[in-house]
């Protein structure tokens, strides 16, 4: 299914899971926001609320998530909070990627594909035993694109990427294994596709920059387990370094010199897991473990902006005097920000399940978690003055007439600490053979921190994010061939951590909603018909609502508009089908569809009502054959070429609506994979 659907990237599993939704910024993962049942994160800073996991091993924040999507066999998405699942923190849900595994025989898998806008992927894949206590899996791709933006100036939002997964696995007998794990990521990146709205060429893009973004990336992990009378150890000892240099961008989206950002960005990230748990045979399940993470980002951000320069305004000098210009036109700005944010967080959980009947089992989950942050952040701007011949003249030279003027703005030194206590309490019902039902309870949230990207001390500042969720579901099993779940959760969140850019400004602060409060269904079905076909159907609603601000209102008067609406950046519902048809003669051919409800973007106004993503549909397909080893499989994406955004910025709603994110026009392409 994630060949035949091509889910080549977290955007591409957007919508295929209920309530699952992922804001894309078109820079592989840096400013994405990833939602589940509308807990996530904000685009630069915060914790993430949906935590990403390659094989148990856990990623770092969401804009360093591994965004392409390789060499795996199949991807488990957990709903609700994971308190005691896995070591890190996961308010709204848990995404663990599994990785292809080595069996008793040694198996390869190559592949080529070409599509659409000069896009190519090539894949290597090969597991399997080294000697009787060692075996090996091993997954690369390289992938390229020629971009599909219709720029008339400018670079296109081409694509050249390289990922590489290699794990050394040992097992040497009497329950003890250990596995070590290296994974590299390169990404040369064109234009983001950020696109202006409501012009008569949805793709049309004409900037004075040639944009670009690299990014490097780089994990090691080792894992160890061995087991006892007590019961299995696991150690788990995790690095991850990830590198953005320079994410570079013309947000005045123009031809004319307006205003560019350079963004160059650092993540170091080391975790050390410690777990001890029962074996599988027990009859009580449990868990004891403790977790530490670290997280320090630093950075460098570069903003060169031009603005109207009042007549006879005075520019100060360096030294003691002051020049009066009289004929300046226009002004601009150079602002210099140099920030680091670092983080560490302790936590210990347990969990434990028993049966308290033959229908009957209790799930008891206990976690608490201790985070110290620390910012340290400096900001200098320089000010100069220039003629309006100079800002239009190209054969004029662009040097500043006026001497410049340093202004450095006061240095922000922060620090907080944040304590979290996670409860949470299942009940588990077997109402017969083919269905059963639960009730869960669970008290999670998210540490607080601080934005690096505002002046403000208060603005630089956010405080934890707590969250109280309330689940029931039904699982119903008809037959070995039909299943249906559908389940209903309200989340009370309290203080809730939402972005708040401010319109026209460099300044992207995040602050604390009061109470929101969300609520929704869920509802999956599969079926298998006699035949070869296969249906699935997904639908996930999440209705939010803001009813509480008057926290906010030192940060924006405006705010109280906002009540009664709902939350940014995550959709009103989402609803995915796929129908496939397996032949016996190796012949195979389906069809799907992913939805999308309506989502809102609010800035500091809180009025800005006309920027939100109203619903669209995405429809795909496939016709393949297989043939001994070999598969052919023709596909398409976005059939109906549906012209759509992934996301708004509607800290650019100064150039008219918020400028969005544009989405992948159609998209045809070929497949060949052999098996060995």
């Amino acid at each position: 299914n994630l060949e035949s659907r091509q889910v080549n990237s977290l955007g591409d599993l957007n919508g295929l899971s209920p309530n699952l939704h992922l804001s894309g910024n078109g820079i592989k993962s840096f400013g994405d926001v990833l939602t589940m049942r509308g807990i996530g994160n904000t685009q630069f800073f915060s914790s993430p609320g949906v935590q990403l996991y390659v094989d148990g091993v856990p990623e770092g924040n969401v804009f360093s998530y591994g965004s392409d999507l390789f060499d795996l066999e199949a991807i488990e998405v957990l709903k609700g909070p994971q308190g005691s699942r896995f070591g890190k923190l996961a308010a709204g849900g848990a995404i663990n990627l599994i990785t292809k595994k080595p069996g008793e025989i040694q198996t390869s898998e190559v592949s080529a594909s070409y599509a659409t806008f000069n896009t190519q992927k090539y894949n290597i894949s090969s597991t399997g035993p080294i000697d009787e206590q060692f075996s090996y899996s091993l997954g690369i791709q390289r992938s390229s694109s020629g971009g599909f933006l219709n720029n008339t100036s400018g670079r296109n939002n081409d694509s050249d990427s390289w990922n590489g997964r290699l794990s050394l696995i040992w097992d040497g007998g009497a329950g003890t294994k250990a596995i070590l794990g290296i994974s590299l990521t390169s990404h040369k990146l064109g234009a983001q596709p950020l696109v202006l709205r409501n012009q008569p060429d949805f793709y049309a893009r004409s900037v004075d920059e040639d944009e670009f973004t690299e990014i490097d990336q780089n994990q090691q992990f080792l894992k160890f387990e061995h087991e006892t009378e007590l019961g299995i150890i696991t150690s788990l000892s995790s690095r991850n370094n990830w590198d953005m240099n320079p994410n570079k961008l013309d947000i005045d989206l123009s031809i004319n010199p307006g205003a560019t950002s350079n963004i160059q960005q650092e993540q170091n990230n080391w975790g050390q897991e410690l777990i001890l748990s029962s074996k599988t045979e027990d009859s009580l399940s449990w868990v004891l473990g403790s977790n530490f993470y670290s997280n320090d980002i630093s950075g460098l951000a570069t903003r060169w902006y031009v603005f109207p320069w009042p007549e006879n305004t005075l520019v100060k000098n360096l030294g003691p005097t002051a020049t009066l210009t009289k004929n300046a036109n226009f002004g601009n700005t150079t602002e210099t920000t140099t920030y680091s944010i670092e983080s560490e967080n302790f936590a210990i959980f347990t969990s434990l399940e028993k049966e308290i009947s033959t229908k009957n089992s209790l799930e008891i989950g206990l976690r608490y978690d201790h985070t110290k942050s620390k910012l340290s952040r400096n900001k200098l701007s320089k000010i100069a003055a220039f003629t309006f011949e100079q800002a239009t003249n190209p054969n004029l030279p662009f040097d500043i007439p006026t001497p410049e003027t340093d202004i450095p703005s006061t240095p922000l030194n922060l620090s907080k600490n944040t304590s979290l206590f996670s409860p949470s309490l299942q009940f588990n019902h077997s109402i017969n053979e083919t269905s059963s039902a639960y009730i869960k309870f669970s008290n999670s949230g998210k540490p607080g921190g601080f934005s690096a990207f505002t002046d403000s001390e208060s603005n630089a500042s956010y405080e934890k994010e707590k969250s109280t969720s309330y689940e029931i579901g039904f699982n119903f099993n008809p037959d070995k061939n039909w299943i249906i779940k559908i389940s209903g959760f309200i989340n009370n969140v309290d203080d809730y951590q939402m972005e708040m850019p401010e319109p026209a400004s460099t300044n992207y602060s995040l602050v604390n909603v009061d109470e929101v409060i969300i609520q929704g269904i869920e509802l999956e079905t599969s079926l298998k018909l006699s035949g070869g076909w296969n249906i699935h159907l997904g639908y996930g609603l999440s209705d939010s609502e803001i009813s509480g601000v008057s926290d906010l209102a030192s940060k924006s008067s405006a705010l109280s508009s906002l009540l009664g609406k709902s939350i940014s950046f995550v959709p009103n519902y989402n609803f995915s089908t796929l129908i496939s048809h397996d032949l016996e003669n190796g012949l195979y051919y389906q069809i799907g569809t992913r939805t999308f409800g309506e989502s809102f973007y609010w800035d500091q106004t809180g009025s800005n009502n006309s920027d939100r993503i109203e619903d669209y549909t995405l429809l795909d397909a496939c016709i393949g054959y297989t043939l001994n080893d070999w598969n052919f499989n023709i596909f398409g994406t976005n059939l109906t070429d549906e012209e759509y955004y992934t996301s708004l910025v509607s800290s650019l709603s100064n150039l008219g609506a918020a400028p969005g994110i544009a989405g992948s026009p159609r998209v045809i392409g070929l497949r060949i994979s052999r098996d060995f």
